[in-house]
């Protein structure tokens, strides 16, 4: 994204160790291009803070811990709260859309569900 002019990007994520092997990978990146220590189910940004929220899978993880339908929903709620009015939430998943729409569909949200479904591909290498 950085790379097509996309240039204030928050990345956040659980892992301690992530956070600072990206911080340190995009060290010379500009300062609005960050990598921050945070739960997305508790997150500390304002309200309305953001256009697009992009997850790559953390729903996905997070449905495979304990508690998970609360967790979710925990998250979900913040990625509504932070959202502006018109932004948009992109979740990149391997769960199914039926499996995944149910934690959308929640009236307090109030979103249009788009679903696009990516046909999936596998890449190996191998080593003589």
């Amino acid at each position: 994204m950085f790379a097509d002019g996309y240039v204030n990007i928050i990345n956040i994520d659980y892992s301690q160790a992530l956070i600072k092997a990206m911080s340190e990978k995009y060290k010379n990146k500009p300062p609005t291009f960050k990598y921050i220590l945070m739960d997305a189910r508790k997150m500390t940004f304002p309200d309305s803070s953001f256009d697009i929220v992009i997850d790559k899978g953390t729903m996905d993880a997070i449905l495979c811990g304990d508690n998970s339908v609360e967790n979710v929903d925990k998250m979900i709620s913040e990625i509504h709260r932070v959202l502006t009015p018109t932004g948009i939430y992109i979740s990149i998943t391997y769960g199914t859309p039926e499996s995944r729409k149910c934690y959308l569909e929640k009236s307090k949200f109030n979103w249009n569900i788009t679903i696009q479904t990516v046909k999936k591909s596998y890449i190996s290498s191998f080593r003589s």
